[in-house]
């Protein structure tokens, strides 16, 4: 079964900042470790309450708690320059932190210090897991880092980090000029810094299959490939066939991933708002085929008015469309060309998008 890649990067994210906590518990308690239990104390009393609170309720409330912690952790760090206790709350951000001003400010703080910290290979680990936060300071500090960091490890996975930022930018953008600045990037990472690693591994590896994606016939750009599968009904798919003449969303999604559920009122929405004639929804499912009946039952419960098309949890259109993150969507043209691509909760930017290119077609 696949995994969502945004829980994967939480659970690698979290062990970075569990290996703080457990260092804070085997000595007196730092004012980083004040501030942390107090904040884990604010999260238990959460917890406790949340059988009373919807899913939705308690993920609000959680984010409410965040944003009153992440200027307090931006303050600590910003009063222990010297001695690396930063670092503990710039890990917190990047994990828990929500995004404003303390938290663009946090990575100030990351360009101007990364220089004189003694612990650069924890910086070094991190740097994979700042690649999908969203904050306009994080690309100049990493790119700072990039070039003038004296240790070569954390300068190379800054650069990898840029050039995977700069990537996903280009594809959620559709800016040609920037995937060609990524693929730039990616071949410095490839050429001078492969022996790289993070917590996501080695460069060589990461940096190839991105610089792969951005060279595939699934590229921003591209005609669509011949896509043929099996719809969840039974009947037999041709992707062209179906949205030929049309703006596209092909979303690739599953009911196992709540990320792709929560992504559903916002595809209903893009259904409800143009004509059928005009835009189509395709999603390529990655339930496993034994679960089908029961998403069907979901998909008929829930009312989804858009074309399902089951790739199982081994994903074949998955692979030959170099998808390996759920949910992950491609948005194109009506001359079937791919214009966007972005994975996760991309929230209302998606019908954007759409309007976008709707309004280009008519």
């Amino acid at each position: 079964m696949p995994i969502c890649r945004s829980i994967c990067s939480l659970i690698v994210v979290t062990s970075i900042f569990l290996s703080s906590v457990v260092a804070e518990q085997k000595r007196a308690p730092t004012p980083y470790g004040i501030l942390y239990n107090e904040w884990k104390a604010e999260v238990k009393a959460l917890d406790e309450i949340a059988p009373a609170l919807t899913t939705s309720d308690k993920r609000d409330k959680q984010r409410e708690l965040n944003t009153k912690f992440t200027p307090r952790f931006l303050e600590l760090a910003k009063t222990h320059l010297g001695d690396d206790l930063w670092i503990d709350c710039l890990i917190w951000t990047s994990v828990e932190g929500v995004p404003g001003a303390a938290f663009d400010e946090m990575f100030d703080v990351l360009r101007d210090n990364a220089n004189k910290a003694e612990n650069h290979f924890q910086l070094q680990l991190l740097m994979s897991e700042i690649i999908k936060l969203q904050s306009d300071r994080i690309d100049p500090a990493l790119s700072a880092i990039a070039e003038s960091h004296p240790q070569s490890g954390l300068r190379g996975a800054a650069l990898f980090a840029l050039a995977a930022r700069t990537k996903r930018s280009a594809e959620e953008k559709g800016d040609v000029q920037l995937a060609a600045n990524a693929e730039k990037l990616l071949e410095r990472v490839i050429t001078e810094y492969p022996k790289v690693s993070t917590y996501r591994g080695e460069n060589l590896e990461n940096a190839t299959a991105l610089l792969e994606d951005l060279r595939s016939p699934v590229a921003i750009t591209k005609t669509i490939p011949s896509t043929k599968g099996t719809l969840i009904t039974g009947e037999a798919f041709d992707l062209e066939e179906t949205i030929r003449g049309k703006v596209a969303v092909v979303s690739f999604s599953g009911h196992w991933c709540a990320p792709c559920v929560a992504m559903h009122p916002i595809q209903k929405e893009i259904v409800s708002k143009f004509s059928k004639d005009a835009v189509v929804v395709v999603e390529i499912n990655s339930d496993q085929l034994k679960r089908l009946p029961k998403v069907r039952e979901r998909i008929e419960a829930d009312g989804l008015p858009w074309t399902v098309v089951s790739d199982g949890s081994d994903g074949p259109i998955s692979k030959q469309w170099h998808v390996a993150a759920w949910p992950t969507y491609f948005v194109i043209d009506s001359d079937g060309r791919i214009r966007r691509r972005a994975s996760g909760n991309v929230g209302r930017r998606l019908i954007t998008w759409v309007e976008e290119l709707a309004t280009k077609s008519e």
